[in-house]
């Protein structure tokens, strides 16, 4: 099954060591991601950004196609990221504020990953966020999910490039 998703491989992991802001990502949720990368891109071989995943909503035929489309592909599930490594594929969900939901949306993306690509390895489950409640961070982990957490990734402009 090919992924609906932005793909990038080895070759093009500098061009996102350098991007402003990620697929279908806010600012602060791309500093979050760019955070995350600094520290692992390495452990990557291919990385795919906003999966879409599940089962839609069936479309009101009597609308435009592209409305239709619309439908179909915003009702979908989104992973924020998938990285596969050697063997292996983390799933990874971006957050400004980790919570307690977190835990619920990993849980449902990994299921329906599975549903979808029974082939794939069971997938590592990470959270990555600029802030987390510790409940939010001990819950996660009782349930095998790895959180990172990068304050310094707030997205507030560091520069004056950044309000450009």
């Amino acid at each position: 099954m090919a992924l609906d998703a932005y793909s990038y491989d080895v070759l093009k992991f500098a061009d996102l060591l350098i991007a402003k802001r990620y697929p279908e990502r806010t600012d602060g949720e791309s500093k979050v991601i760019r955070a995350y990368l600094m520290e692992h891109i390495t452990e990557y071989e291919h990385l795919d950004f906003s999966v879409r995943i599940g089962t839609p909503i069936v479309p009101d035929p009597t609308h435009p196609q592209s409305v239709q489309d619309g439908a179909v592909f915003s009702s979908k599930l989104r992973i924020d990221l998938l990285g596969w490594r050697a063997g292996g594929l983390d799933l990874i969900e971006v957050k400004q504020r980790i919570t307690p939901a977190s835990l619920g949306q990993i849980l449902t993306y990994r299921h329906v990953l599975q549903r979808e690509l029974p082939d794939a390895p069971e997938p590592r489950l990470v959270v990555v966020g600029r802030e987390a409640s510790q409940d939010a961070v001990d819950a996660l982990n009782a349930h095998g999910v790895t959180v990172y957490v990068y304050p310094d990734a707030d997205a507030r402009p560091h520069d004056a490039a950044d309000g450009l």
